[in-house]
């Protein structure tokens, strides 16, 4: 492995406009080498406009790309010596799986012993070795993928971009391709950018997760803390699934907060602004649009995720309700539970062997595990 390679990746402010339309906006990640990092959010939140910035295909509008130190923005694609791997794979059809992956050294005059040595090297890395002499439409989807992936990384990347590598599999193909990608990527020591809007897949392989919004980034952080610590209400909403209960914040203290829910039950929660803390280290989180902390007496959004829920006695704080739906997911059961004020809150609790969902009609009483588990947001 040459020293091109798992080197460090900097956007640096960036910004892009598509005429008078804000698609990035003022940007910055710092991504370690040999890192693989996800760019995850909705369509149109600009993930696949940055990995296009990165990969030369379009100009920002300012800001710039830094790569090993050196910045790359202002070299034509060919020279950044960053590796694609498309959504389609773009694999060529009449050319068998060797001269696929040896397609780019080739292009790049490498000689012809040592661009064989390479590319043996890499079907071994993918294990497609004994596949060398067929042509790529004969392959299954996931087979096409690692021909795709072992193309791009046998150049020896800087970077190796991902654009939505998934999307043409079959889901019970996805969790072995994303465990072998990620595999590869650590085998390579290759810096890694995958673009995706699907969250398990980006908490799942990602070493740190940016989610972005509106072309804003709204956290970059581990993605446990992404899950446990949304920087923003918009994180909160589109990673994971989170019950919302509306509400008056009552009070707010160092160590937690008071909040009274619309229909009076009181709620302890963690301290606000637990959620939305910043911090330019790349162990912490990183936020660039996490809205202020609320504060006493202001409308605001109490979350809890639904295996944070419990079934419970009536007690003070617990929340009355009847089950609308039980679903059994395997080892867990989702319950749906419409509250007295009308809101449908999700419980996820473990399944014990033989049972199965309560009762349709059945009236209980639910409550958050405990205060850490309630997270606070100011009303959007």
């Amino acid at each position: 492995m040459d020293s091109n390679a798992g080197q460090s990746l900097t956007l640096d402010d960036i910004v892009h406009r598509y005429g008078g339309s804000l698609a990035v906006d003022h940007v910055t990640l710092e991504v370690a080498a040999g890192e693989l990092v996800a760019l995850l959010g909705p369509s149109g939140c600009g993930k696949t406009t940055l990995l296009r910035i990165i990969a030369g295909f379009i100009a920002q509008t300012s800001g710039k790309v830094v790569v090993g130190g050196r910045r790359i923005d202002e070299l034509p694609p060919a020279r950044r010596n960053v590796g694609i791997v498309f959504q389609n794979y773009a694999l060529f059809p009449h050319m068998t799986v060797a001269e696929n992956v040896g397609y780019g050294l080739a292009a790049r005059g490498t000689d012809r012993n040592a661009a064989a040595r390479r590319t043996t090297e890499m079907l071994d890395m993918v294990q497609l070795g004994h596949l060398a002499g067929r042509l790529t439409r004969q392959l299954s989807g996931g087979q096409q993928q690692r021909v795709a992936l072992a193309r791009a990384l046998a150049i020896e990347p800087r970077v190796l971009l991902l654009d939505e590598p998934f999307s043409a599999l079959d889901k019970s193909l996805r969790l072995d391709m994303q465990i072998e990608i990620k595999r590869i990527q650590r085998a390579a020591g290759t810096t890694a950018i995958i673009v995706t809007h699907d969250q398990e897949e980006a908490l799942g392989m990602a070493d740190r997760v940016a989610v972005l919004s509106q072309g804003r980034l709204e956290q970059f952080a581990p993605p446990s803390q992404v899950y446990d610590t949304p920087a923003s209400y918009f994180v909160n909403q589109f990673v994971g699934t989170a019950n919302v209960l509306p509400g008056t914040l009552e009070a707010s203290a160092a160590e937690g907060a008071t909040v009274r829910l619309d229909n009076g039950t009181l709620l302890s929660t963690r301290p606000v602004g637990a959620s939305t803390s910043t911090s330019t280290s790349t162990s912490t989180s990183t936020s660039t649009s996490a809205s202020a902390s609320p504060s006493a007496g202001s409308k605001v959004m109490a979350c809890v995720r639904p295996e944070n829920m419990r079934l419970c006695d009536e007690v003070a704080g617990a929340l009355e309700g009847v089950v609308e739906l039980g679903m059994p997911l395997g080892a867990t059961i989702v319950h749906e539970i419409r509250t007295a004020g009308g809101l449908r809150l999700k419980l996820s609790e473990p399944r014990a062997p033989g049972t199965g969902p309560r009762e349709t009609g059945a009236r209980v009483w639910i409550r958050p595990v405990s205060p850490a588990s309630v997270m606070v947001f100011a009303a959007p």
